[in-house]
């Protein structure tokens, strides 16, 4: 699917087709002029559903005032997989267990109940919420704010620059978590498990909370050990703040 400006909600359900419901407002008030095209195609490909906002030709001027409201409502089957692409707007997905792919501007996300076992997000100043997760997860922000709740991932690669970076998640002894970040703060609550926490920092501020016990200290370094676990856990950082925590 490919948006912009829509609030889009996106519901998994116990169904085998896609229901799709469209709706555009638009209210003016003053004098209007010009013409831009509005159009969304939505076809069937290769037994996978496409939504398109259709780019609009033309341009309109207003003196006075102009407002748009633009909603998407889609019910889709519980394990279907999401690829999305979208500039500002709000996304609400809820019991969607498949793969997602989301590739977005500045849109904020709220995921609940979401199931898959495969994450991507590419982000510029936007936000994402999710209330569970595991398998994989894969982040690309830039000031965008991540919060992940619950997660039982076995792979995380998140690089944030100025954004913010939080979450809950277990830890694999197999499994491969690498987290960078510039300005903003890097949480990382372990729920279970435990291993080696390899931590390279410049002006970063570090702070821990459990049964961590140190390794190892530099001015550019720490190294940081948890019982319970295996798991290698590398975190890189600029002048941002750190805070490590296990329950």
């Amino acid at each position: 699917m490919t948006t912009s400006d829509a609030n889009v909600f996106i519901t998994g359900m116990s169904r085998t087709d896609v229901h799709v419901k469209i709706d555009r407002i638009v209210e003016t008030k003053g004098f209007v002029f010009g013409d831009h095209a509005f159009a969304v195609d939505v076809n069937e490909v290769n037994g996978d559903l496409s939504i398109r906002e259709r780019s609009g030709s033309g341009s309109i001027g207003v003196v006075g005032y102009i407002h748009e409201k633009y909603t998407i409502n889609i019910e889709a089957p519980e394990s279907a997989s999401l690829v999305l692409r979208g500039d500002d707007g709000d996304y609400y997905i809820s019991s969607v267990n498949g793969k997602m792919d989301l590739n977005l501007d500045d849109a904020d996300v709220e995921l609940t109940e979401c199931k898959g076992n495969e994450f991507r997000f590419r982000l510029d100043d936007g936000k994402i919420n999710m209330d569970e997760g595991r398998g994989s997860l894969d982040v690309d922000a830039d000031d965008a704010d991540v919060v992940i709740r619950n997660g039982k991932f076995d792979k995380i690669m998140a690089d944030v620059d100025d954004g913010d970076f939080v979450v809950e998640t277990t830890l694999s002894d197999a499994g491969e978590y690498f987290i960078a970040g510039q300005d903003g703060l890097i949480s990382l609550t372990v729920l279970s498990g435990g291993g080696q926490f390899d931590i390279r920092h410049d002006d970063a501020r570090l702070i821990t909370e459990g049964s961590f016990d140190e390794t190892e200290r530099s001015e550019e370094r720490t190294k940081l050990t948890l019982a319970k676990g295996n798991a290698r856990v590398e975190i890189r950082a600029d002048d941002g703040r750190i805070r490590l925590s296990s329950r």
